[in-house]
């Protein structure tokens, strides 16, 4: 099983293309994503950044080092068929295997119309984790976006500014350093 902690998924993903064309069709064919439902993030890269900030904050909070902590975690919670997606897209997947995903979002968006149960459990069916990051891990690696926790903080600061149910995490943002850099966030 290929590991990759939070804070590298988090940097590797700010290289990622915002709005890969499938990842795009896919949130117009199924109404679920950015531009629909009066969403915070402006794209599916956001989405995953600032959720990536979250996942920061919890392990911050829960006493662990993000460094430490496995995304695998992450994608088990994860209940959004176009964010999950645009991750096995931006990271490599193969054509077929997203063909199958397109396949059970759309499934996923008859069951339910917005995102939430069963989409993770849907998505997983054919995007396991142990495939997803896999198919991260076999991507040429990028190094460490400077900007990558700026971008990624801008982003959880607009998902806070729109779902008060995350400001109690912003308080565990101050921990936040590049652990490759020591370098701290920018504070606004």
């Amino acid at each position: 099983m290929t590991f990759i902690n939070i804070t590298t998924l988090k940097g590797m993903i700010v290289s990622f293309e915002s709005r890969p064309p499938r990842t795009t069709e896919l949130e117009k064919r199924i109404k679920i994503g950015s531009g629909f439902h009066n969403k915070w993030y402006r794209s599916q890269h956001d989405h995953m950044l600032g959720w990536m900030v979250v996942q920061e904050c919890q392990a911050r909070k829960a006493g662990n080092d993000p460094t430490m902590v496995d995304a695998q975690g992450m994608w088990t919670r994860l209940k959004c068929s176009p964010l999950m997606f645009w991750l096995a897209e931006s990271g490599g997947v193969s054509s077929d295997v997203l063909s199958e995903a397109e396949t059970q979002a759309v499934k996923a968006a008859e069951l339910n119309p917005k995102d939430g149960d069963p989409h993770g459990s849907m998505m997983r069916s054919v995007l396991p984790w142990s495939l997803v990051a896999a198919a991260i891990s076999a991507q040429p690696f990028h190094n460490w976006d400077e900007n990558a926790d700026q971008e990624a903080e801008e982003a959880f600061q607009r998902l806070i500014a729109k779902n008060a149910a995350y400001r109690p995490l912003a308080q565990w943002l101050d921990a936040n350093t590049n652990q490759q850099s020591d370098r701290e966030i920018p504070r606004k």
